[in-house]
């Protein structure tokens, strides 16, 4: 005949045999259905880092490659001209410019006609030699700059996600 502590300790045991069989269990369906759901979940991780990378902060990838693009033609339109004048001709060449329009100044002043033109285009030079200090890089650097990579690279970012399935 059985004793109260042999039928707690054959419950204990059952109980544990029981709980092992249902973790056991459940091992076994993770283990089954995780073919299937690994591939599910890294599908939803892809198309959730493509619609991401379609906009970020709110700018689209068409919207940063229209920016790269103007900033490449503004850079090799004006940035890099007088960058390569500067470089060129030395720290000098800006207060020889504004001194050339001083004298241009004066010369219209004499003769009555309107400064304006010359006033303004003197403002943005006098700009330029005063933030000549801040630049990150010394002026040279800007004429052998590589200004068509961040433009490419975003082209090519768009072209990956465009040739992605689209999930609907």
């Amino acid at each position: 005949m059985q004793t109260v502590e042999t039928r707690k300790a054959s419950r204990v045991s059952r109980r544990g045999l029981v709980t092992v069989a249902i973790a056991a269990g459940a091992c076994a369906a993770g283990a089954a259905a995780a073919p299937k759901l690994v591939p599910l979940a890294e599908e939803e991780i892809k198309t959730a880092a493509l619609a991401e990378l379609k906009e970020l902060e709110g700018i689209s990838l068409d919207a940063a490659i229209e920016a790269a693009e103007l900033t490449r033609l503004a850079v090799s339109v004006i940035v890099l001209p007088v960058a390569q004048l500067v470089a060129f001709l030395g720290s000098g060449a800006l207060a020889l410019v504004i001194g050339a329009l001083n004298a241009a100044h004066g010369a219209l002043s004499f003769l009555h006609l309107s400064t304006d033109t010359v006033d303004a285009l003197r403002t943005v030079v006098e700009s330029w030699q005063a933030g000549l200090s801040s630049l990150p890089i010394a002026l040279s650097a800007y004429t052998t700059a590589d200004i068509n990579s961040a433009e490419a690279y975003l082209r090519a970012l768009k072209k990956v996600v465009a040739q992605q399935p689209s999930q609907g």
